[in-house]
């Protein structure tokens, strides 16, 4: 009998390099490196948020775990299996097991997509029909009508845009959601009605997040661990309550440095949450 893993997600010494454009003819192409011996693990139902400043790697990981761009060197490992030693028709059938939302809603969607077109995308195999009622289901989970099903993108505030995206992420039940900075392009009071959602959906369907932000704040709200990048490298990781208590390195107490008054920490935003963050 094969033995289940104690982990969902396992990322073992990643690195990645770039190898950028020639400045001339003749000159050898340089290169970047982007992450370099990268180590974590994420748990069944637990979110790990990655944060760091601007160009430190975290959407390079984020691409990585979700199998779009194979690492220099390095694993990632989800249920027990390594994404990149896998065919590309084993990578098709367990990708809807993980799933991504990414940055900014309004480019996210295609435009020329209805709705139930844009979330109906990740599912294989299924009827007209099945595929219609998935989608309307998954709408109504985030808080939309099925009637939305034959709508075009356009048609929805940022905030509604984004909650397509976490349908079409949610349709197929992934046990894992890379989530690409979903709050930066939407206006706060949003924000806090999206962060609500994906705490509800947490714990409605047992999921995992990757949350990637630079906001120590947010992922103070949604995480259980947290994850420091600075210039491709994990300079701090723990506990998200230890290490917002006990920052050890100087990127972590910088972005601390920029967290009072903000909008996460004012109770009033709180309160539109309907929730605060809970131990589990």
């Amino acid at each position: 009998m094969s033995q289940v893993p104690n982990n969902l997600l396992e990322v073992k010494g990643l690195s990645h390099v770039y190898t950028l454009p020639s400045s001339s003819l003749f000159a050898p192409r340089a290169s970047l490196q982007a992450l370099q011996n990268i180590h974590f693990e994420l748990a069944p139902g637990k979110s790990l948020g990655v944060v760091g400043e601007s160009g430190s790697g975290k959407s390079t990981l984020a691409r990585l775990v979700m199998a779009l761009e194979k690492p220099t060197e390095g694993q990632v490992i989800f249920n027990g299996q390594d994404l990149n030693a896998l065919s590309p028709q084993q990578l098709r059938d367990i990708r809807p097991h993980f799933q991504m939302v990414f940055q900014d809603p309004y480019s996210a969607l295609d435009p020329r997509q209805t709705v139930q077109q844009i979330v109906s995308e990740p599912l294989h195999h299924k009827s007209r029909s099945d595929m219609k009622e998935l989608a309307a289901n998954a709408l109504l989970e985030v808080g939309l009508r099925h009637t939305d099903l034959d709508k075009y993108p356009h048609e929805f505030s940022g905030g509604q845009r984004q909650r397509i995206a976490i349908a079409r992420a949610l349709i197929t039940r992934p046990a894992l959601i890379v989530a690409d900075e979903p709050l930066s392009a939407l206006d706060v009071s949003v924000q806090a009605q999206v962060i609500n959602l994906m705490m509800d959906l947490q714990d409605k369907h047992g999921l995992s997040y990757l949350l990637i932000s630079h906001d120590l704040a947010v992922v103070n709200l949604m995480c259980d661990d947290v994850m420091v990048l600075k210039d491709g490298c994990m300079v701090e990781a723990g506990a998200t309550e230890e290490v917002l208590q006990n920052p050890k390195h100087l990127c972590t107490q910088n972005l601390l440095a920029a967290m009072p008054g903000s909008k996460y920490l004012n109770p009033s935003f709180l309160a539109t949450t309907e929730r605060s963050r809970t131990d589990s």
